[in-house]
């Protein structure tokens, strides 16, 4: 049993993939041959499949499979040819036919709810059974039905289990069929779905170049090839943008749908380049055609409108294709050369001149002198064509020309065009170039064939994954079978890279190839010369200039606030950023911090990215400059929503092997290997400052704290309590803050507040540490205490005239009865006015022996008493604003004592 159902299902298989293999195209077709075909090979397997059963003795009913599957795709009529099946010798000719007419009646009933062409889904679970079990229950009952008419015992049906199981491999014989159809129609849906992109120009939806030379190579005698070219396309991208410029080419190539007919066919074969192949075609009405894309385009135009240049050749009898299209490509030059918007016709191929024409003398006359502003995609194609046709048996090709230091694709012969502009670093052009540096500098060709092209390929890959743009999708390294690269060299510099591809095997790149490449490099050098002599001119002047910019930022920068904020300013105008961050190492936590910020909005800062996460952390692994045009495609790039440019630089700063931070730059346009020298240079000067700025704050810390042990020391003399020094500095650095001082002003209050009490020190103990009242005298003594701090601290080095303000006037009255000189209201300095507030608080609310700590709102209350009288109202009222919470913990309150004067305390 088992092995005949093994052999059923074998039979089946065989049929699915027969019936498969009558699907040739995509979309699929059905027309009447196609539908007879396949019914007569539903009917061949339902024969084969019952005379199987016939011959094995088991009912497995298989032949019943083919008829369903038949009259599901097209209908009962396709089925009643499985009625056969039942006139087979052997056969129950009416328990057979009923079997079959009742699996055609229910798969006529479920045709609609059951797609043969789509996988076996839900829907199959219940309607294949539901098929089958009808031609069962047909078969059956005309079984009995016949019995008895003729008077003879009917055949019991068969058993419950046994009719499950053959409906079950039934159920599972068309699924099969169904799966195998399915995965056909998949295969060539995706191989049309192939073929459409690599055959198809994705902006234009015209086919592309390479549509266009498998095309020209069937062309015949009395066809006509059109090449046309945008005149000035340039400036629309200059002008409007390439936004508009590839809608203008959007609407040229409908145009040119549109004035064609339906047996002429357009293509798009360079940037700006069109053109049609008008096969049977008379001169005259060839030419009435090519007049008719011109006017049809100029119908479309953007601002201002544009014009076409077209050259028209018929292909003779005797002419190849590679003839014709130069001859179309002259008259076009030609038209071009008369003033454009116009249409030439090419001579005849007979009528050229005997004389072999130089193609690189017409191009060094019209491209030698072109100002650099003016050579556009028209102008590099012309180049490439120019070189691949100097060399025989090319079928493909690329320039590249250096530009921000990167090797940027500018024309290409059998690529897909969304490689036009295609970024490589130096490092993984080096790599693909695969030679050293001795050749690479003399311009010396190399070939590089099977494995190699794939090692080549990895290796200038990884490179270019490591630190650069992200390598374009579109290459097609692995159907180059021979590639000929030659680098153009001009006064020991790669002023470009020619590179020359072949996509079938064998090596036709031999010495000769070789040497016609090399010099076609040296007439290409010829004519972009002078051009990369002015870019390096330029390169040189923007990095002196950089240098002398970054200089005077970082200059005048003495903290981290300052560096930082230089090297954003520097980030936007050297490297056109429009978002910069500055991300700190924290060596505590292990993370980067976001710092200074540029462009970026507040909920960034002090964001922390822990180690091995992000792109920055990329670069600190690298150890160098990394580069990534897409941000929103690259998957190392997390929190994209407060990003606002699309291309990302990552420089790691080092202080030899201490991590400092990474700068972040992020704009629209992708950087180039220019952009990330200057980030190079940026970080490196901005190291230095980052180290001058540290020991400058190490100086700063160091002299703080030797003000803050003389303040304690002082405090330890007096009858000061622990902590009076710390604390009156923090108040008083509050209140300044709150009254908007600067930093400097700042930074004098708080050494005055370290040293008001310095002229103490002269103070003898009895008169310091006396416990009773102190006579006349004795107050004389004690309140010459502050001058004598004034000529003490003039000995501090950088102390500022306003800190030795604060140390002389802290005991100055707001109405004129403090001392040393006296002074009222706003002549007493204002640092010496935040001073005596924060200072007489502190007084009021620390015990000392001659009285309890008073609690905060007995002080308070003091203060607002003495507002006006001894001290300046303003500062009592901003100091009472913000009265915050001491160091060490809330104000102790205890209970107050009879109050004692303010002057006192």
């Amino acid at each position: 049993m088992l092995i005949t159902l093994l052999s059923d299902l074998g039979l089946t298989a065989l049929f699915a993939f027969a019936l498969s293999q009558t699907y040739q195209v995509w979309p699929p077709t059905h027309a009447l041959p196609e539908r007879l075909l396949r019914a007569a090979l539903s009917l061949c397997a339902a024969l084969v499949l019952a005379l199987h059963e016939q011959a094995s003795g088991q009912a497995s009913g298989l032949s019943l499979v083919a008829v369903a599957l038949v009259t599901l795709r097209y209908g009962p009529l396709y089925g009643l040819p499985g009625l056969t099946v039942a006139f087979l010798p052997g056969m129950d000719p009416v328990q057979v036919a009923f079997q079959t007419a009742g699996v055609l009646l229910m798969a006529t009933v479920l045709r609609p709810a059951v797609r043969v062409d789509l996988p076996p889904g839900a829907r199959l679970l219940w309607t294949a059974p539901l098929i089958f079990l009808a031609g069962h229950l047909a078969g059956h009952l005309a079984g009995h039905l016949a019995g008895h008419l003729a008077g003879a015992v009917a055949a019991p049906p068969p058993r419950p289990a046994e009719l499950l199981l053959i409906v079950a491999v039934q159920c599972s014989a068309l699924a099969l069929i169904m799966l195998a159809l399915h995965s056909r129609l998949k295969i060539l849906s995706a191989s049309y779905t192939y073929r459409e992109q690599a055959y198809t120009d994705a902006l234009t939806g015209l086919p592309n170049p390479r549509q266009f030379t498998d095309d020209l190579g069937r062309i015949e005698h009395g066809d006509h090839l059109l090449i046309l070219d945008l005149d000035h396309f340039k400036r629309v991208n200059d002008r409007h943008g390439h936004a508009e410029g590839d809608a203008t080419l959007q609407r040229v190539a409908a145009a040119l749908r549109v004035a064609l007919r339906p047996q002429d066919t357009a293509y798009r074969i360079g940037g700006e380049e069109f053109a049609a192949l008008l096969p049977r075609t008379s001169p005259d009405e060839a030419r009435l055609i090519a007049e008719r894309c011109r006017d049809a385009a100029r119908q479309h135009p953007p601002h201002p409108p544009l014009t076409l240049s077209g050259g028209l050749a018929r292909h003779g009898l005797r002419d190849d294709p590679a003839t014709t299209r130069h001859r179309a490509d002259d008259a076009l030059y030609a038209a071009k050369e008369a003033g454009r918007d116009r249409v030439l016709t090419a001579p005849p191929a007979r009528a050229a001149p005997a004389a072999p024409r130089d193609p690189w003398q017409v191009l060094r006359g019209t491209l030698g002198s072109l100002p650099d502003q003016e050579f556009g995609p028209n102008e590099w194609s012309a180049l490439l064509r120019a070189a691949c046709e100097s060399v025989p048996d090319v079928q493909g090709g690329s320039l590249y020309v250096p530009e921000e230091g990167d090797f940027v694709m500018r024309a290409l012969f059998g690529f897909d065009d969304t490689l036009l502009g295609d970024r490589c670093p130096p490092a993984p052009q080096r790599a693909w170039y695969t030679l050293g540096d001795v050749a690479w500098i003399s311009g010396q060709p190399r070939v590089l064939r099977g494995y190699a092209v794939e090692t080549a390929a990895q290796r200038a890959t990884e490179l270019a994954l490591s630190g650069g743009p992200q390598v374009n999708g579109a290459w097609r390294f692995q159907d180059i079978r021979e590639t000929l690269g030659v680098p153009v060299t001009d006064d020991g510099h790669v002023i470009a890279f020619l590179n020359l591809d072949r996509f079938t095997p064998g090596a036709a790149f031999d010495a000769a190839a070789q040497e016609l490449a090399a010099d076609a490099a040296t007439q290409i050098a010829r004519i972009l010369a002078g051009r990369a002599r002015r870019a390096r001119e330029r390169r040189r002047t923007r990095e002196l200039e950089a240098l002398v910019q970054i200089a005077g930022a970082l200059r005048d920068a003495r903290d981290m606030a300052g560096v930082t904020a230089a090297m954003n300013a520097m980030s936007h105008v050297l490297l056109e950023a429009r978002q910069a961050v500055y991300m700190q190492y924290d060596p505590a936590s292990d993370t980067l911090v976001a710092t200074g910020l540029y462009g970026f909005p507040e909920v960034v800062r002090d964001a922390r990215l822990p180690r091995g996460q992000g792109l920055s952390w990329m670069a600190v692994n690298a150890c160098d400059v990394i580069r990534v045009s897409d941000l929103h495609a690259d998957r190392h790039a997390p929190n994209l929503h407060t990003v606002s440019g699309g291309a990302g630089l990552f420089a790691p700063m080092f202080s030899h092997d201490r991590l400092l931070g990474v700068m972040v730059v992020i704009r629209d346009a992708p950087f180039g290997e220019d952009d990330a020298q200057l980030a190079r240079t940026l970080a490196a000067q901005s190291v230095t400052a980052i180290e001058r700025a540290e020991r400058i704050q190490a100086i700063q810390d160091g002299r703080e704290g030797i003000l803050i042990a003389l303040g304690r020391a002082l405090e330890a003399r007096d009858f000061e309590t622990h902590g009076h020094t710390a604390r009156v500095v923090n108040l008083a650095l509050t209140v300044g803050g709150a009254m908007g001082l600067s930093d400097a002003h700042l930074a004098a209050l708080r050494d005055g507040a370290y040293l008001h009490d310095l002229g103490k020190v002269q103070i003898p103990d009895a008169v310091l540490l006396k416990p009773g009242p102190l006579d006349d005298a004795e107050w004389t003594q004690m309140r010459s205490h502050s001058l004598a701090g004034e000529d003490l601290a003039r000995h501090i080095p950088d102390l500022s005239p306003q800190a030795l303000m604060v140390i002389r006037h802290h005991h100055e009255r707001w109405d004129g009865s403090g001392y040393p000189d006296g002074l009222s209201g706003t002549a007493i300095p204002l640092l010496a006015r935040i001073f005596s507030v924060c200072d007489v608080f502190d007084a009021l609310t620390s015990p000392r022996p001659y009285k309890h700590a008073w609690s905060v709102e007995e002080a308070v209350n003091e203060l607002r008493r003495e507002a006006g009288h001894s001290l300046d109202p303003e500062v009592v009222e901003v100091f009472l604003n913000h009265l915050p919470d001491p160091p060490d913990g809330p104000w102790r309150a205890a209970p107050a004592l009879a109050r004692p004067d303010v002057t006192d305390v």
